[in-house]
């Protein structure tokens, strides 16, 4: 007898009393144009009426497993990456929405593109109390790995992963960044393959007043910390805590920067830059450009730097990684005489 063929991707939903959004967020996946794939729902002890929702459907594609406690997010996830058999594993969150050419779309760009590890995608975020807003994240790999030095860049019921990196490089949600797991976990895995994102919505992510980063903000600033912290270590430029939040202001960005802090910030800025050309951790020219790049526009709106903006930008020793166009370039002279402009 011939065996059943795993299916192509398993959706991983992990659920905690998620009933009031999770017969929405389950029928937005069996309603997918994508068929060949299994939903593994690992329900972590629900103590709603979760569990009732779910054992109302009769489609075979759907496998709960039942943890006997409240494990947590981040064993539960675990527990599902160890059930999902496909090739492909598809996050989705149980108060989500998943457009039905979701899965499609990322399985055909998956299958064109066998670098690719993981993919994200553009998202629409959307919720009671706040304005609909399209999220568009960058789908470039080199400069997503330049966005997690200070932000996750990758959301994470978007993300769409390679079954086989996950098998090889072992890597797992780990529970030393809780309320952080997806950053790190993107991190981790960006080792191993490059990264991209979807550039069309494809998921709609509600905001409400139970989401991890509403809930959970400070423990999460001290998780995000540490995976800042870990990356610029492997690029052989640890920093500390306030290096942390100074390198966030200044790629996030902001403007309003004293001059004591320049000058903390030329210094970080020139210790991280040559630790990563010592180390290639990020494309040499496209790290310094970006550097450069960002130390530009900082030196000509910083209100601080008064007329010494241009001198400012001068004194990095990567300036000339970044051509500003003929106008900014007078404009900014024109600044630093003091005159008009």
């Amino acid at each position: 007898m011939n065996s059943i063929p795993p299916p192509r991707v398993s959706v991983l939903m992990p659920v905690y009393n998620g009933g009031i959004y999770l017969k929405e967020a389950i029928d937005t996946i069996l309603n997918q144009s994508f068929s060949n794939f299994e939903l593994v729902i690992v329900n972590d002890g629900s103590t709603d009426n979760s569990e009732e929702i779910i054992l109302r459907y009769s489609d075979p594609r759907i496998r709960l497993e039942n943890n006997q406690n409240n494990l947590g997010l981040i064993n539960s996830l675990n527990i599902g990456l160890g059930l999902c058999e496909g090739d492909y594993i598809v996050r989705m969150d149980q108060d989500d929405i998943s457009f039905p050419d979701r899965i499609l779309l990322q399985v055909k760009f998956m299958d064109e593109n066998p670098e690719v590890g993981l993919l994200g995608s553009w998202f629409e975020d959307f919720g009671d109390k706040i304005e609909s807003k399209i999220v568009r994240y960058s789908i470039d790999d080199s400069d997503i790995r330049i966005r997690h030095l200070y932000q996750t860049h990758i959301s994470h019921p978007t993300a769409i992963l390679r079954k086989s990196v996950i098998d090889e490089s072992k890597v797992r949600f780990d529970p030393e960044y809780k309320h952080g797991e997806d950053y790190n976990f993107w991190v981790s895995i960006s080792a191993f393959c490059k990264i991209s994102n979807y550039p069309d919505v494809l998921v709609r992510k509600r905001d409400h007043p139970r989401n991890i980063s509403n809930s959970f903000s400070s423990v999460m600033y001290k998780t995000c910390t540490k995976v800042k912290q870990r990356q610029f270590a492997a690029m052989g430029a640890p920093i500390n805590q306030e290096e942390a939040d100074l390198y966030t202001r200044f790629a996030d960005p902001e403007w309003h920067f004293t001059l004591k802090e320049m000058s903390q910030l030329h210094e970080l800025l020139e210790r991280i830059n040559q630790a990563n050309s010592n180390t290639g951790y990020i494309s040499q020219n496209i790290y310094s450009s970006y550097l450069a790049s960002k130390w530009f526009h900082l030196c000509f709106h910083n209100k601080n730097l008064k007329i010494t903006g241009y001198s400012w930008f001068k004194k990095v020793s990567f300036n000339h990684y970044y051509k500003p166009s003929f106008f900014s370039e007078f404009r900014f002279k024109l600044k630093s005489l003091g005159l008009p402009f």
